[in-house]
């Protein structure tokens, strides 16, 4: 056994997941692949499988909205410096039409970090049946709440730039509004099929639900966190186990599980398909210059070096290099991609599963890292 298998087999024995899937690869081929633990707790128990297919949260981020911007970008359909409210039209007369596409890709933008917009006061969410399994149905929002969603976030502002889910959302819608296509399809259509990632898509066939990683039974998380904002007593959350449907609420409830900050499912495989073609600098579906914005600095804010996607040496990255590209995702995900030693690491977890612990996994992922390094070097 290797040394990671004790610290797995450890951390899951503590509670900081039921199980997880790691990949360790680096630019020619896969060095380590793993399941441990489970996949569900309850309301079955279920192991894990490598094959699993996870929520992977905020990886949506770089995997699928931001390359597909930067796709439209070296398409020219878009510049960096493009104002998105020439974009978006709800945006225009608002206190964000002049940001940019660099300002959203970066965090730059000064939008909050946050918002429940499903419960903004004159969007009616009815019920329109199963989705999949539970009994209500979000409802895509038809053009009049979506305007009504983007004008919300057009007004508003935080004191400091910040990471922000309000960015790739609009990011998402501004996919939509150039090629006419949901991010969905855009995003299979110009990344996933053309890599063979065949297993990644946003709201995933049922047919796998065998292999999808169980969540947060119900948005208790979520619920709780929203009444910072808004109290809706009479909002209907989801109670049951969540398999097989994204747990961000925003991407549930307002767009029908197809949004730029998350929605996306998909295995260790698929991600390390992605993941190397950047350590191989690129190929014909994502072009060099795609992956050189992807990969390297752009910009750096109150210390935090991002690239257009990914955060540069964030904490976390152990004893990777100071070029390392890092993203996690809430669900209990995190990918890192290390160009100058050729090495990227996926963990895919149930962290959330099945309840939410925020930022539990912090502490340990740089610890993660190092045992990973240790297989690899």
């Amino acid at each position: 056994m290797y040394k990671i298998d004790y610290f797995i087999e450890e951390k899951i024995k503590e509670g900081y997941f039921p199980g997880c899937v790691i990949l360790i690869g680096n630019r020619e081929d896969n060095i380590f692949h793993k399941a441990y633990g489970f996949s569900e707790l309850t309301p079955t128990k279920r192991e894990m499988r490598k094959d699993d297919i996870f929520d992977i949260a905020s990886l949506t981020k770089p995997i699928a909205t931001a390359t597909s911007i930067l796709i439209l970008l070296d398409s020219r359909l878009i510049r960096l410096d493009t104002q998105v409210g020439s974009l978006l039209t709800e945006l225009k007369g608002t206190i964000n039409e002049g940001k940019t596409i660099f300002e959203l890709l970066t965090h730059t933008s000064f939008f909050p970090a946050w918002y429940p917009l499903y419960l903004i006061s004159n969007i009616d969410y009815r019920s329109v049946g199963a989705y999949p399994q539970h009994s209500r149905r979000p409802l895509h929002p038809d053009s009049k709440y979506e305007k009504e969603i983007i004008q919300f976030i057009g007004n508003m502002k935080a004191e400091s730039p910040v990471y922000s889910c309000l960015d790739y959302i609009l990011l998402g819608k501004i996919v939509e509004r150039i090629t006419g296509k949901a991010l969905k399809e855009f995003s299979e259509r110009n990344i996933f099929k053309p890599l063979k990632m065949i297993d990644t898509s946003f709201c995933p066939p049922q047919k796998f639900k065998m292999r999808f990683v169980a969540t947060e039974v119900g948005n208790k998380h979520e619920k709780e966190l929203s009444k910072k904002y808004k109290d809706e007593p009479s909002f209907k959350w989801r109670e049951k186990s969540i398999v097989g449907e994204v747990h961000d609420g925003n991407s549930f409830y307002c767009f029908k599980g197809i949004s730029g900050n998350a929605g996306l499912f998909s295995t260790a495989c698929d991600i390390a398909t992605f993941a190397r073609i950047l350590l191989q600098g690129g190929n014909k579906v994502i072009k060099p210059a795609i992956v050189n914005f992807l990969l390297k600095e752009q910009v750096e804010v109150l210390g935090e070096k991002r690239s257009l996607g990914f955060l540069i040496e964030g904490s976390g990255c152990g004893r990777l290099s100071q070029k390392t590209a890092l993203h996690t995702g809430f669900t209990g995900c995190a990918l890192w991609i290390d160009p100058e030693k050729d090495i990227f690491i996926i963990f895919l977890s149930n962290a959330v599963h099945p309840d939410v612990r925020p930022n539990i996994l912090r502490p340990i992922r740089p610890q993660i890292v190092n045992h990973c390094l240790k297989i690899a070097m």
